[in-house]
């Protein structure tokens, strides 16, 4: 039997296979792993908001003594003007955040004065110029309490992943709360597995001030109740094997 193809007039419109990469403009080397510039979706007011804000490799390290006590400051300072960040912590070129706002536009401008007051006081202190931070905020709504824990862990824990990471001792980190973060300020823990009363003393002695008073049943009692109980003393953000 005669095989027949199909011939395409030429004004015929050529369907693109699938798996040829989609047409457009390529991204530029040196913004690979940026957060894209798209309209971001619908924000409600009972889901909680991760927030990364990551900086330029330019950047001083944002955890040395002076750098890391004016973004506490800017902070705090964002918390008392009613900017709902509920906790926080400082690594050394990037910033974790859980947020709430009543509405995207209270999130969007809530979070571009935060970034713009930390950015002209991290310049002052460290007598630089231009850019802090190297592109939009990256943003994670989370919509259940097992989103919202593990959304909490992963901040203020962060930094015994970035210690682990680095190549140090798991037991000590295991010991510590982090003093560039609200760590020191949770008030759920789980009964046989708390902090040391040493422990919270060195984290509530750092920087960092407590964070705003949480408004949505999800981070305020959600997602312990329902995400898997309260924090543990123990607990740390999961690796990535190579």
């Amino acid at each position: 039997m005669e095989r027949r193809t199909k011939q395409l007039s030429l004004f015929e419109k050529r369907r693109r296979p699938r798996h040829w990469k989609r047409p457009g403009r390529k991204p530029r080397f040196e913004r690979a792993g940026f957060v894209k510039h798209v309209a971001r979706g619908t924000h409600r007011a009972e889901h909680p908001v991760h927030v990364v804000m990551r900086c330029v490799p330019s950047a001083p390290y944002l955890r040395s003594q002076r750098i890391v006590t004016v973004i506490a400051e800017q902070l705090r300072r964002a918390i008392a003007r009613g900017i709902k960040v509920v906790h926080y912590s400082i690594q050394g070129d990037h910033l974790h955040l859980l947020v709430e706002a009543a509405d995207a536009t209270k999130l969007a401008r809530g979070m571009q004065w935060l970034f713009s007051r930390i950015a002209m006081e991290v310049n002052r202190v460290a007598l630089r110029s231009g850019r802090l931070f190297r592109d939009r905020h990256f943003r994670q709504t989370l919509e259940s309490p097992t989103q919202v824990r593990r959304a909490l862990v992963y901040i203020v824990m962060n930094g015994r992943k970035h210690g682990a990471q680095q190549g140090r001792s798991l037991l000590p980190l295991y010991e510590w709360l982090d003093e560039c973060s609200t760590a020191g300020f949770i008030d759920k823990w789980h009964p046989a597995d708390q902090p040391t009363a040493l422990a919270l003393a060195r984290a509530r002695a750092g920087p960092c001030s407590p964070g705003a008073k949480p408004t949505t049943w999800l981070a305020r009692t959600g997602w312990w109740q329902r995400g898997g109980g309260a924090l543990r003393f123990g607990e740390m953000p999961a690796l990535k094997l190579l």
